[in-house]
């Protein structure tokens, strides 16, 4: 694992490191051989979710189980210890962030403090942050449940049209839209039903004109780890141009970036991380190049989706081990970014913005027989069911492999969506 410096010390008895899971976290298996020569794993899930059911018998393979789902910060306290007494605590997703860090608060364990934890989870929230920080994000106004018609004319009015409507607290693009008017904002808060989350709507970041046209899109993310307060930006991850409502097609590392944007990036996400008061953790920060700029999208405070796979390729970075080992305090430096060998990609075959059911997937043969691409998963077979509404996760498959240069990664892009066909049946477009 390329690092500086790590400062570990041995002991007779292995440390016991508490990870937050839960469904599209980080394979466990991929966990599990992380943590081989680091620690002992402790499970903290929420039971009540009906894809945990499943999971939960592979967990209690490699670790105790302990599921926080409906208790308190005092019950879960007494579930940990005794008889367990961990040495730290990490998370790989967004879920529950806040309680853990109430739980390290408690224990004295290295993770995010809870305000911390609650900007890095609450997008209304960050964005107070940043600006008090003095960094430059668009207006942000909170539309909660049942508002009424005037409340909405008046968060409109204050936010400027376009706009961007989003869960408060979520990832993965699901729920989030472009919105070009009050009647568009009406008519998706009344798609989602009354049941819908607490969302947020704010200033759509206008585009750089400079780089319309291009293969990539005009945002990346940077990929750090901070230990101590110290920032180590391991990688930026560029993008392809993204499919409706926001929804990812394709990342790859390194991205494609002059020296000047490297810097502006890398420059921008310290000034978030600080402004977020981040001492321990990994955060996936995405960022925009405007016209007056780079601007943040927003801060995660965790490993971006697929992003340990296509470190490893490009450097022969293994992220997970170093995310563990910055959990359980100890000093992790990177002279980052790392230098890469190659690139790593992984690209997602994403359906059009409508509702139906896969009917037929043709094509993937002549995929899987091209150079770099070493392997695919389907997500969304024959017989699935689509929701438009559902973001990046509703995926049709997952494309993952390297490529030698930049030629050979759009290469790889085109034979994708000239190759592989899908069919769709039932369908209702996207309202």
């Amino acid at each position: 694992m390329p690092r500086d410096t790590i400062d570990e010390s041995i002991s007779e008895k292995r440390p016991l490191l508490a990870v937050g899971y839960g469904p599209r976290c980080v394979p466990v298996m991929q966990l599990i051989e992380a943590a081989a020569d680091v620690c002992e794993l402790l499970w903290m899930i929420d039971g009540s979710i009906p894809e945990m059911h499943q999971m939960t018998e592979l967990l209690h393979r490699f670790g105790p189980v302990v599921d926080i789902a409906g208790l308190s910060l005092g019950q879960i306290l007494r579930e940990l210890s005794p008889p367990y007494h961990p040495d730290g605590i990490a998370t790989y997703l967004d879920a529950n962030m806040s309680t853990f860090a109430q739980v390290a608060e408690e224990l004295n364990l290295p993770f995010h403090s809870v305000a911390t934890a609650t900007a890095l989870t609450d997008k209304a929230e960050q964005r107070r942050v940043l600006q008090e920080a003095g960094l430059p994000t668009p207006t942000c106004v909170v539309i909660a449940s049942h508002q009424s018609p005037e409340e909405l004319f008046a968060a409109g009015s204050t936010v400027g049209w376009p706009a961007v409507l989003k869960p408060r607290s979520a990832q993965g693009s699901r729920y989030t839209f472009f919105v070009q008017d009050l009647d568009r904002l009406v008519e998706l808060l009344l798609s989602l039903g009354e049941e819908r989350p607490d969302m947020v709507l704010e200033g759509y970041l206008g585009d750089d004109s400079s780089r319309e046209g291009g293969p990539y899109a005009d945002y990346v993310s940077v990929e750090s780890v901070v230990a101590r307060g110290e920032i180590s930006h391991l990688a930026i991850t560029g993008r392809f141009p993204l499919a409706d409502n926001f929804r990812e097609t394709g990342f790859f590392i390194p991205a494609a970036l002059n020296e000047s944007d490297q810097v502006a990036v890398l420059d921008l996400a310290t000034s978030a991380v600080r402004a977020l008061g981040v001492i321990t953790g990994c955060l996936h920060t995405e960022i925009k190049f405007t016209q007056e700029g780079p601007r943040i999208i927003e801060v995660n405070g965790r490993m971006g989706g697929g992003v340990p796979d296509m470190l490893n390729r490009a450097a022969g970075v293994a992220l997970v081990e170093m995310t563990l080992r910055v959990a359980l305090g100890e000093l992790v430096r990177v002279d980052g970014p790392v230098s890469t060998e190659r690139i790593g990609f992984r690209f997602f075959l994403q359906p059009p913005s409508l509702s139906a059911t896969v009917a037929s997937i043709n094509g993937v043969d002549a995929l899987s027989d091209h150079p770099g691409v070493e392997s695919i998963t389907v997500h969304q077979g024959p017989g699935a069911v689509l929701d438009w509404k559902d973001g990046s996760r509703n995926h049709i498959m997952a494309v993952v492999g390297t490529a030698n240069d930049y030629d050979e990664l759009q290469n790889v892009s085109e034979v994708l969506h000239r190759e592989v066909t899908v069919t769709y049946a039932d369908v209702s477009h996207a309202r």
